[in-house]
């Protein structure tokens, strides 16, 4: 049976079945402003899905590879859809159910979302089946106690969602209903499907999807008799043939796709995983089981090709009919590997790192890595020169309190748990104790970083591309490990973090030349390692920022803006009576942008004021030095203050003259027959009490663009130098040794 409580989405909803079956939760990650924690959100109940089953007890519930869809599952096997990309907490029906006969026969004991993103397919990741009608579109295979798949996918307009059926194999006799059934994809763009019966047999099949029949290609492949649970290997010899011995249950099936082998570069097989748990019987005084434990049986699926005697090649010379090697038909073989026995009941399996590693969370609370080829714990070594993870550099969750159910987190760096109780309670990863007792070495906090950075960039290449979780851990990891470490340390930190995290997505930064604003707004990288440094920098409402969160933040805010601006009014067709003056009349789309409006024209005075105040600071200095200026630009830091960054950076920079643009079109909007109009009036009235004129901080930009492009081009910087400036300044929030002559310029004689 299926029984997945609890899931957490590539776009950060936690989504959770109460212990009663009657209710769906919804929780996010969020960072109180107060303190700048992260914390886990109370459960906001979703009523829609609990009334869409008709009161049936819900039973199961699984996420989208985008995450935006959300697949809930009762008791009797109806299935309903519900998209959560619009609102935080907030769900639409996307497919209602269709409620069917009251009976256990129709119950899922397998579903599985298609992958039919094809920029996340490859040969180690092969999750794309068939060529669906539909592109980009949700769709979801469904296996039945009966053997019954059904493939439920939305159609090409968005609205209307198709189904279709086959039989993996007709069911005879009670013995033979399915129990559990596990769905994976293959290289070749095929279904691999294990299922598991009554009769404790293991079947595997092979389905391909033929989307203009709308019907399945099916394929019996093996089948493994009496898979009834393993003995405990490790007390099995020591037993008296007298004392029953528990028999385990199968609790989860799991097939896992093709995957690199982390060992070198050949591809593991398909691997069936089938995880037999028992609980002590309490009731049962000759039981000799005191302890939980999970055995985990293990199959490698191997295609081989039969070959023929090079005496077959000789008839086929003489006879046309006569088979060669090639049109031999591949054969599936099923290798049984060593069985892994667990001290725990396994109550949870996710798959990490294109299923190369496993992820273990255990009814005790406890959470373990394993790899794939022998399931073996990830070990930690701080003193390797190599950098894989962060298991190996020393962090690791926390022992929790027993639970029923846990999901880990897109980025595996945290867990929610459910108890009895529907309590829901969230684990970071954390160094282990035995580096809390002591300051951490400029190597390990360097190796961490790298760590982190890893992480980060496998999650840009995903789906959802959701940092939440990542940011909790690094903020846990600086409270507890750099709290009481000075600057330079926490700048061994950071600073390779966000320096790495540009070079491994090579994202381009340097913004100086021509450059279409277009195209900068079209990357979402930038967003992401901009919000990944503001929240580095970001401690609450109770401690400022420093410079590095400031810049992040007030780029973030320029990049809002000329998205707002970009999507809202086409700056091109103002007062050219087409589109765009169409979007104009409408006088509630120009009163919706008054607070962007007025933010960006704040954040220009501030700009203006701190460069006056920073001149003078220049001037005290220089006076007191007998004239000569203060190249250490140590104001700057002092005062905390990002003008001179948002200036010299070339992103901000870039935004600022983008935005303007934008401006001085609304400006000849209000100059022109708009005047009359109370909103058009107030808007004038907003840029009219600015004090600091539009025309004039567009010099300035235009002045600063080009004594920095001076600087580039008369000292002959390269071009990745120029980029090594251009992260240097962004991350520190401080303008570079090599542009102190344009800084100059601009403070004591603009």
């Amino acid at each position: 049976m299926m029984h997945e409580k609890i899931a957490w989405s590539n776009q950060g909803c936690i989504a959770s079945i109460s212990s009663d079956g009657h209710s769906v939760s919804l929780r996010n990650l969020y960072c109180n402003s107060a303190t700048g924690l992260w914390v886990l959100s109370d459960g906001e109940e979703a009523k829609m899905i609990a009334l869409s089953h008709n009161g049936y007890p819900l039973k199961h519930l699984s996420w989208s590879h985008a995450g935006t869809e959300l697949a809930v599952t009762d008791i009797l096997g109806n299935i309903s859809v519900f998209s959560l990309g619009h609102a935080i907490n907030r769900c639409t029906v996307s497919r209602r159910c269709a409620l069917g006969a009251e009976d256990n026969l129709s119950v899922i004991v397998g579903l599985a979302w298609l992958n039919q993103d094809r920029s996340h397919t490859g040969p180690h990741n092969p999750h794309l089946i068939g060529d669906q009608p539909g592109k980009n579109k949700a769709a979801l295979v469904t296996i039945t106690r009966t053997g019954i798949i059904r493939l439920i996918y939305q159609g090409p307009e968005g609205a209307r969602w198709v189904e279709f059926r086959g039989e993996l194999h007709s069911i005879s006799t009670a013995a033979e209903l399915l129990t559990h059934a596990t769905i994976c994809a293959d290289k070749d763009a095929s279904m691999l499907i294990a299922t598991y019966s009554f009769s404790k047999h293991i079947r595997l099949y092979r389905a391909r999807v033929e989307w203009s029949r709308q019907t399945f290609m099916i394929e019996h492949i093996k089948t493994i008799g009496d898979c009834s649970s393993p003995k405990q290997d490790a007390d099995a010899n020591e037993l008296p043939s007298s004392l029953p011995y528990p028999e385990a249950q199968l609790y989860h099936l799991e097939m896992l796709s093709p995957a690199p082998d982390p060992r070198n570069k050949e591809t593991l097989p398909p691997l069936l995983l089938a995880f037999f748990c028992n609980y002590p019987h309490q009731n049962n005084p000759a039981s000799i089981v005191n302890e939980p434990w999970t055995s985990i049986a293990r199959w490698e699926l191997n295609c081989t090709k039969p070959t023929l005697h090079p005496s077959f090649s000789q008839l086929s010379s003489k006879k046309s009919n006569a088979p060669t090697s090639s049109e031999l038909q591949t054969e599936v073989v099923l290798k049984r590997l060593p069985d892994i026995s667990v001290g725990n009941v396994v109550n949870t399996v996710q798959q990490l790192n294109l299923g190369t590693t496993l992820a273990f969370c255990s009814s005790d609370g406890s959470v373990e890595f394993r790899s794939r080829p022998a399931l073996d714990l990830l070990p930690r070594d701080e003193s390797s020169d190599k950098v894989s993870g962060l298991t190996q550099v020393g962090l690791g969750f926390p022992q929790g309190d027993n639970c029923l159910h846990a999901a880990l987190s897109p980025n595996a760096c945290a867990v929610v748990t459910l108890d009895d109780g529907d309590m829901a309670s969230l684990r970071l990863m954390q160094m282990h104790q035995g580096y809390l007792d002591s300051p951490l070495s400029d190597d390990i906090m360097e190796a961490v970083a790298e760590a982190f950075v890893i992480q980060f960039s496998i999650s840009c290449s995903g789906y959802g591309n959701y940092h939440d979780d990542l940011s909790a851990t690094m903020q846990l990891f600086r409270e507890q490990n750099l709290k009481h470490a000075d600057s330079t340390q926490i700048s061994t930190f950071t600073k390779p973090f966000l320096s790495d995290i540009h070079r491994v997505i090579s994202l381009n930064i340097d913004y100086s030349g021509d450059v279409k604003t277009e195209n900068y707004l079209k990357n979402g990288m930038h967003q992401r390692t901009l919000s990944m440094q503001l929240s580095l920098g970001d401690r609450g409402s109770q401690q400022h920022r420093n410079l590095s969160s400031k810049v992040a933040f007030a780029i973030l805010q320029l990049r809002w803006a000329a998205l707002s601006f970009a999507m809202g009014l086409k700056l091109s067709t103002i007062g050219t009576g087409l589109s765009g003056e169409a979007d104009l009349r409408r006088t509630e789309t120009v009163r919706s942008f008054f607070g962007i409006i007025a933010w960006t024209l704040s954040l220009m005075n501030f700009i203006v004021d701190e460069l006056f105040t920073l001149a003078a600071a220049i001037e005290d200095t220089s006076a007191a030095e007998n004239g000569s200026p203060n190249h250490d630009m140590l104001a700057s830091k002092k005062l905390n203050t990002p003008a001179l960054a948002l200036l010299f950076v070339s992103q901000s920079r870039l935004l600022c003259k983008y935005n303007f643009r934008f401006f001085r079109g609304l400006c000849a909007e209000i100059a022109q027959q708009r005047s009359q109009d109370p909103t058009w009036r107030e808007l004038g009235s907003m840029f009219s009490r600015s004090p600091v004129p539009l025309a004039s901080f567009e010099k300035l930009l235009a002045e600063v663009d080009s004594n920095v492009r001076h600087v580039y081009d008369s000292e002959n910087i390269p071009d990745a130098e120029r980029k090594d400036i251009e992260t240097n300044m962004l991350i520190s929030g401080t303008v570079h040794r090599r542009l102190w002559p344009a800084v100059e310029a601009l403070l004591t004689k603009t």
